[in-house]
């Protein structure tokens, strides 16, 4: 019994000493430098190490199972990070496709809205040009019109007399000529405007006559003063001075006669003489007659100096 006991104990202990062995030597399995004699040598390094000799394969079995199990794994684990990476790649692209097709949406959306904004802008600018056109045109026809209207006012003053009113409307007339100077090529408004002179033109020619026929053959005032004095307003400057002319030569004809120019009565002795007509000629002009023209129009200086 207790030598059953011991050899138990002895093979026991033998298979322990041999698992140890064989663990030693398995891990010098992962050594670089590993050789198979010394690692043979080291396992069964006496005759009574053989005996050994089947957990040792036992051990070199499992340890080669477990190898290969681990290499299945590292593969396994490889070829699914492989996969994962390849999965992951292809996601990538994709998201980075998207995010293409995405910008090249909102540039292509942006170009759109530009050119939107653009075309808005030019049909702002069309619809301000029109407008002003527009604004324009209506504002050329109201003033055509006012000419139009006031030419023919104008006619029926003169044939009326009203030379006060005529007067009046004389200057509005000629700020609404001026105002077409550039449309002289359309026919119709270069006919208002050759209209418009012909009308001024008679009506001065007419407030002339009244001027002029306001004084008798003696120079006596026979016409309305007040009458008179509206006509003058109508009078451009060449018809005032040829009123001016008549009535100065009317008004010292008489002085003329007795003071001609080269007779001894016009000698410096008869200066007195000629100084009491002149001023009888101003006196009666004073009295009788600068009722009958503007002020404006110095006919008492125009006597002095003629």
């Amino acid at each position: 019994m207790s030598g059953k006991s011991a050899g138990a104990v002895r093979t026991g202990s033998s298979e322990s000493s041999d698992d140890q062995r064989a663990a030693a030597a398995g891990q010098q399995l992962d050594n670089a430098g590993f050789s198979p004699a010394e690692y043979v040598d080291r396992l069964f390094p006496d005759d009574a190490a053989l005996e050994g000799v089947d957990v040792a394969a036992a051990n070199i079995g499992h340890r080669l199972q477990a190898v290969q199990q681990e290499i299945r794994r590292q593969l396994r684990a490889q070829s699914d990070g492989q996969q994962q990476q390849t999965q992951g790649i292809e996601a990538t692209k994709a998201a980075i496709s998207e995010l293409y097709t995405r910008i090249s949406e909102m540039k292509g959306k942006a170009q759109t809205s530009e050119r939107m904004v653009s075309d808005i802008t030019q049909d702002i600018k069309a619809l301000d040009v029109g407008k002003r056109n527009l604004t324009q045109t209506t504002g050329t026809m109201r003033r055509l019109q006012l000419l139009v209207g006031a030419v023919d006012q104008l006619r029926q003053l003169r044939e009326q007399g009203r030379f006060g009113e005529a007067a009046r409307l004389l200057p509005a007339i000629a700020g609404l000529r001026e105002g077409f100077s550039e449309y002289h090529g359309v026919r119709q408004i270069a006919r208002l405007d050759e209209a418009a002179q012909v009308q001024q033109r008679r009506l001065g020619g007419l407030a002339q006559q009244v001027i002029q026929r306001g004084f008798d053959a003696q120079g006596r005032l026979v016409g309305d003063a007040e009458q008179m004095r509206a006509a003058c307003g109508c009078c451009t400057a060449d018809e005032q001075a040829r009123v001016t002319d008549a009535y100065c030569e009317q008004q010292l004809r008489a002085y003329a006669a007795i003071f001609p120019l080269g007779d001894d009565e016009s000698q410096l002795e008869h200066v007195s003489r000629r100084y009491a007509w002149l001023r009888r000629i101003l006196r009666n002009y004073a009295e009788e007659h600068a009722a009958a023209f503007p002020a404006g129009w110095r006919m008492d200086e125009e006597l002095s100096r003629r």
